[in-house]
C-alpha cells in the first residue's frame, strides 16, 4: 500500500504536469491568448478543473488574464525565466559581439537557437536595417527539429541514430505544420551534411530563404546555430556564399571563445560555463 508521503507526492507530479499542459496550451495560441474552453478541450481537463489551474497560475504570474475578454496569455514572470534560461550555456552573452557583426555586415535577421531533446529553441535574434524584415522566428519559440535552417543545422550535425530518432519522434507534427515527410526531411540532412551549412529556400516561409551555420562541440555536433534569414530576392548565390563565409567566420570565433572559457566544448564543460554565469561581451 503506498503511504501518505508517496500519495501527497503523486498528487503533487500530477498538478505539476496538469499546470505545464495549461502552460503549453496557452503559449502554443500565441499573441491571441487561450479562452477556457481551448485550455479544456486540448488537455482534456474538466472546465472546472482547467479554470482551477489558470487561476492559480494567474496569481504566481506565469498567467495575465484580459478579464473583458476572459483570454489568456503568458505573463511577465514566464519572460524573466525564458531570458535566463535562454542564457543557460553562457551563449547569448559569449556569442553577442559575432551575432552583431553579422547584422551589420548583412544588414538581415540573425538567429541563434540551441537544441533541446528534438526541438530547437531561438535564444537571440538580431534586427538589421533592411527595411523588410523576415520575423519568422522570436526568442523562445520552438520548432521540431528540421524545420528552418537552424534547426536543421542542429539536426543535421548529430549522429544517424539520433538523426533518426529525432524524424521519427516529430513526423506527425512536421507533416501536419509543415508538409514534409520524414523521407524529405532525411533528404534535408544529407544536402546540408554535404555542403556544410543549411539552405532553406521559402520551404517554412515562402519568399524567405534562410542559411544556417552549426556551432559544434569537441566531438563536431552541433551544438547551437546561426541563422540568416532575408527576402529570396536578396539571397542571390553569390551573396549567399559571402554570407555563409562570414557565418563560418563566426561560429569559429565563438567556439574559441566557448573553449578559451570552457575547456574543450563536451557537454560537461557546457555546464560547468552554463553555472559560472561568465560573461565575455
Amino acid at each position: 500500500m503506498r503511504t501518505m508521503r508517496q500519495k501527497e507526492s503523486l498528487q503533487g507530479m500530477q498538478s505539476l504536469e496538469r499546470a505545464t499542459m495549461t502552460l503549453r496550451v496557452v503559449a502554443a495560441k500565441g499573441p491571441s491568448g487561450a479562452k477556457l474552453a481551448d485550455v479544456a478541450e486540448a488537455t482534456g481537463l474538466s472546465r472546472s478543473t482547467a479554470h482551477r489551474f489558470l487561476g492559480a497560475l494567474v496569481q504566481v504570474g506565469l498567467l495575465e488574464q484580459d478579464e473583458s475578454s476572459a483570454t489568456y496569455f503568458l505573463g511577465m514572470e514566464l519572460a524573466h525565466f525564458g531570458a535566463i534560461a535562454a542564457n543557460r550555456f553562457g551563449l547569448r552573452d559569449v556569442a553577442y559581439a559575432s551575432l552583431a557583426r553579422l547584422t551589420e555586415r548583412t544588414a538581415d535577421t540573425i538567429y541563434m537557437s540551441i537544441r533541446r531533446d528534438y526541438e530547437s529553441i531561438c535564444i537571440e535574434r538580431f534586427e538589421g536595417d533592411y527595411p523588410i524584415k523576415t520575423l519568422t522566428l522570436d526568442v523562445g519559440d520552438r520548432r521540431p527539429l528540421g524545420v528552418g535552417a537552424g534547426s536543421l543545422v542542429l539536426l543535421a550535425f548529430q549522429n544517424d541514430e539520433f538523426v533518426s530518432r529525432a524524424i521519427a519522434v516529430n513526423a506527425a507534427a512536421v507533416k501536419a505544420n509543415w508538409g514534409f515527410g520524414s523521407s524529405e526531411l532525411f533528404e534535408f540532412v544529407e544536402e546540408t551534411r554535404r555542403k556544410g551549412f543549411a539552405l532553406n529556400p521559402g520551404r517554412v516561409a515562402p519568399g524567405m530563404t534562410a542559411l544556417g551555420v552549426p556551432i559544434r562541440g569537441a566531438n563536431g555536433d552541433a551544438v547551437a546555430a546561426i541563422g540568416v534569414g532575408a527576402i529570396t530576392s536578396r539571397m542571390t548565390p553569390e551573396r549567399c556564399a559571402n554570407i555563409v563565409t562570414w557565418m563560418f567566420e563566426e561560429a569559429r570565433e565563438i567556439e574559441a571563445k566557448l573553449t578559451h572559457l570552457a575547456g574543450p566544448l563536451t557537454a560537461q564543460a557546457v555546464k560547468r560555463l552554463a553555472r559560472s554565469g561568465v560573461r565575455a561581451r
